[in-house]
């Protein structure tokens, strides 16, 4: 029998794409479409599983917790709360009232099925088919970029993350632009490209609305011969496939590699603060941000009276744009810190000659500016770390000190401020 899993949330666009994803999987689905609502179902259904927006109308999602945990036939029944926001002491209080997993938006795909799977024990087997996917608007056109492969899960979500854009930015009759110009695809894959184009033909008044920019032979013939995608037009140039779309005279004379091209129509102008889907996986996303850093400008400090510790920071931190300021002893750090030297992260010695780290981090605890300290010592005794971690120290690396080691530290304390 399949396992039931009441969906509660108050934005249709979020069930409709939770149900579609969840009965893709062999489950049944029961959508309550705010508190009350799901109450009602929570109490009659009886599901195996519930999925629930912390911000609920007519009913909390506090309180429909609440009644869970003194029911005797509901109390264990596990729970997944999706979120936008939330503060650290809600998440505890909510996690001793059964909650298993805080989700927080835009909902990443395999981070949701992973819970489902954990919530409710039972083995799902996602697609990992490698794939880049990428959408925005610009001036009303939908542009939709796959590389690598076709993957069924991210394909899916796409639908969601199109109705999305389209909602959010009011487009009624949108013009869409796939760029697929460079697939390694398998052509026994071609029918979750089908599957997609069929989703996206639903949003469009005519097939004439979509343009597909590819090289490739496969991807032309596919949907050629597939009856229900007849009319969208396979192009092998971005003059072709604008000019399509937008009917600019004389833009036949740009090429997909000229500059002015990508500014005017690859450049996303929105500002997407209330996206409620993610199209990477979670390893892609964290991957995605750790880029963000290597890209970012930050001043890092290394505190520390060995010149070796100094050359192996900076081997570690080459492939960044991040600044290195090497300082001998306690005292000289302390003397640029007061002239006000600007920093985002410090890499501290507990022994040095002089002013010691101890003494370091004694005077940072007063300083005005809270800067993340990754300590570097030698001492591995446990009443020296924790020691160190009466302030508040972010991580300590024991020394001798890798590249490796130190460029993972670094990201993990940029990361959480980031």
């Amino acid at each position: 029998m399949a396992k039931r899993i009441l969906v509660i949330d108050d934005s249709s666009l979020v069930r409709d794409f939770l149900t579609k994803q969840l009965s893709s999987y062999g489950f049944e689905v029961i959508q309550g479409i705010n508190g009350l609502d799901g109450f009602g179902k929570l109490r009659t259904e009886i599901p195996d599983l519930v999925i629930m927006d912390y911000y609920l109308s007519r009913k909390s999602s506090m309180e429909i917790l609440k009644y869970k945990a003194e029911s005797p036939n509901h109390k264990d029944i596990p729970v997944l709360i999706t979120t936008s926001r939330v503060d650290k002491d809600t998440v505890m209080q909510v996690g001793r009232l059964g909650v298993k997993s805080v989700l927080f938006k835009p909902l990443k795909i395999d981070t949701l099925m992973e819970a489902v799977s954990k919530a409710i024990n039972v083995d799902i087997q996602l697609d990992n088919t490698p794939c880049i996917l990428d959408a925005h608007l610009n001036d009303k056109i939908l542009f939709i970029e796959i590389a690598q492969g076709f993957n069924r899960e991210k394909f899916h979500l796409l639908r969601y993350k199109v109705a999305e854009l389209l909602s959010l930015y009011k487009v009624q009759f949108p013009r869409i632009l796939l760029l697929m110009t460079d697939i390694q695809s398998d052509d026994k894959e071609l029918w979750k490209l089908g599957d997609l184009l069929k989703d996206i033909l639903e949003f469009c008044s005519s097939s004439k609305q979509i343009k597909i920019l590819t090289v490739s032979e496969a991807i032309r013939n596919y949907i050629k011969e597939d009856i229900e995608l007849k009319g969208i037009e396979t192009v092998s140039t971005l003059e072709k496939a604008m000019d399509g779309l937008l009917g600019i005279q004389g833009l036949e004379k740009l090429t997909a590699e000229q500059d002015n091209v990508q500014d005017q129509f690859f450049s996303a102008k929105q500002d997407m603060n209330q996206e409620a889907f993610q199209l990477n996986f979670a390893n892609e996303a964290k991957e995605g941000r750790r880029q963000r850093l290597y890209e970012k400008t930050f001043n890092i400090a290394v505190v520390d009276d060995d010149f070796i510790v100094h050359s192996i920071v900076q081997s570690a931190i080459a492939d960044t744009q991040w600044n290195l300021l090497t300082y001998q002893d306690g005292n000289e750090f302390i003397t640029a810190l007061n002239n006000q030297q600007s920093l985002d992260l410090i890499f501290l010695d507990l022994v040095m000659p002089g002013l010691n780290g101890f003494a370091v981090l004694q005077f940072l605890s007063t300083y005005s500016k809270k800067i993340p300290v990754i300590v570097l010592t030698g001492l591995s005794r446990k009443e020296s770390v924790q020691k160190v971690m009466q302030y508040n120290v972010g991580s300590y690396l024991v020394k001798p000190i890798k590249p490796q080691g130190i460029m993972e530290k670094a990201l993990e304390m940029l990361d959480s401020d980031f």
